[in-house]
């Protein structure tokens, strides 16, 4: 079974690589998000420096988009552009893949084809992302809550180049055929936020300092609860078994800041 083969693959790229700790690490997150006709977008890190976070491990985050403007051709002002609906919308964490299980280059990975065998690769590499939400603010002082459908949610080294996404909708992806949210309640013009919460990167030791500089500030990060991993993909077995090569071997590699 092919799915069988893929999550082999990642429970012996965890062992082999003698469990790359992301503890002492901090991968750069940001949210790309571009409106239903193009007109808004922020794509690229850098593009809302205060919205963007350092993933430092397990714990919850809050990523947001803002500054959403347009040249008004009579004034010559830039004013405030609305944004509704999405084409892209999603939260990328750079070099995050190839710190916990090496990537794109990982063995098994070249056999996952879709998002969804994607997603299983990275789940039995011991990463989950869950409690999504996703909150709009416009100027006029609305905020608003998009609800968040947590069974559809897509993660994973999605475009094999070793970032983990948390792909929300994707006019070009797999997100597209069943997506976790409405995007045609989608309708601001000062920001766009998500929030999540992320686990497996180190063993739940809370991050240092995830919050934004603006007011969408993150909950104070917690560390999962025992309960949480991915039972469906053995994640909790294939912890143990590493945690064994890695005291019988006597090394522990720490994963150097990415950049």
């Amino acid at each position: 079974m092919k799915l069988r083969k893929i999550l082999a693959a990642a429970s012996a790229a965890i062992v082999g690589a003698s469990l790359l700790t992301i503890s002492a690490s901090a991968n750069d997150g940001f949210l790309m998000y571009a409106s239903g006709d193009w007109s808004a977008q922020k794509m690229e890190l850098g593009a809302c420096p205060d919205g963007e976070i350092d993933v430092t491990g397990d714990g919850t985050y809050t990523v947001t988009a803002y500054g959403m403007e347009f040249e008004d051709e009579d004034t010559g002002e830039m004013v405030p552009a609305p944004a509704a609906g999405a084409v892209v919308f999603c939260v990328d964490i750079v070099d995050l893949a190839l710190d916990l299980y090496g990537g794109k280059d990982a063995e098994g990975y070249a056999d996952c084809e879709t998002g969804a065998e994607k997603m299983a690769f990275a789940k039995a590499a011991g990463l989950d992302i869950t409690d999504v939400s996703i909150q709009t603010k416009s100027t006029d002082g609305s905020v608003v809550d998009i609800p968040v459908d947590q069974s559809k949610l897509l993660f994973g080294d999605i475009e094999g180049n070793n970032k983990i996404r948390l792909e929300i909708y994707n006019e070009y992806g797999d997100s597209k055929n069943d997506p976790c949210i409405d995007t045609s309640a989608i309708n601001f013009d000062d920001s766009i936020s998500v929030t999540f919460t992320i686990s497996g990167l180190n063993g739940g030791a809370p991050a240092d300092d995830n919050t934004p500089a603006d007011d969408n500030a993150a909950p104070a990060p917690t560390a999962p609860s025992d309960s949480k991993g991915s039972p469906n993909t053995g994640v909790e077995g294939i912890a143990a078994v590493a945690g064994i090569a890695v005291v019988a071997g006597g090394a522990l590699v720490i994963a150097k800041k990415r950049k």
